[in-house]
């Protein structure tokens, strides 16, 4: 049987593409490169804020602690003096977290950046070494913390059942009430420190209320 020669394949004729998506390409190339070039003062908008900023966005003084003072021990001073740095930090990323939620996203730190950041400094504060006497004003500060960072969860819940359209008036409930939990929270151990240390001076007096005052959420 004569073989029969095999047929060459041969390429499909080139189509140009529909003006539509020459045009979605163009789009998307563009949108990739302005994404490479961001504003300055969007960049700005991001950017973490300082300790002295947080508290200017509460309007609010900022009195520091007097580690000198006779009302402490050394290693009640020392304590206290690292407390509060920390107490300054979770101030940071409270007032952040905050302003990314009454800006609609425009500005401060979107949820996920806020967990992880809030929880390695509640780790951090957890493991501070703290004099027999602070040990409970150490586990109400990290409880309040705790607690606004379930705030902060239980908002971006609500926001995503009513974006679905659905009831959430529950879930703001359940908000409001990590809220006062957290507030309670803070004026125990305010309420501590005070009698804890009723020699402390009134420079202490006033860093013991401006740092847990302006934490509070409420």
């Amino acid at each position: 049987m004569k073989k029969k020669p095999a047929k060459r394949r041969t390429d499909p004729p080139y189509v140009p593409p529909p003006v539509e998506m020459m045009t979605a390409l163009a789009v998307a190339t563009f949108i990739a490169i302005a994404a490479l070039v961001i504003p300055a003062r969007t960049l700005a908008a991001s950017a973490p804020i300082t300790v002295d900023q947080a508290y200017e966005e509460m309007a609010h003084r900022h009195a520091s602690l007097d580690p000198a003072s006779a009302g402490f021990t050394r290693d009640e001073a020392a304590y206290l003096s690292r407390l509060f740095e920390l107490v300054d930090l979770a101030i940071v990323e409270k007032a952040q977290a905050w302003t990314w939620y009454q800006s609609e996203g425009k500005k401060g730190k979107a949820l996920p950046e806020y967990r992880v950041r809030v929880d390695a400094l509640v780790e951090r504060l957890d493991a501070l070494p703290a004099p027999g006497n602070l040990r409970q004003v150490q586990a109400l500060l990290v409880d309040a913390i705790r607690d606004q960072r379930a705030f902060f969860e239980t908002w971006s819940q609500a926001l995503e059942v009513g974006a679905r359209g659905q009831d959430n008036r529950e879930v703001y409930k359940s908000r409001g009430l990590h809220l006062k939990a957290s507030s309670q929270k803070l004026h125990q151990a305010y309420g501590q420190l005070m009698d804890l240390f009723p020699n402390a001076g009134q420079q202490n007096f006033d860093a013991f209320y401006d740092h847990l005052c302006v934490l509070d959420l409420l």
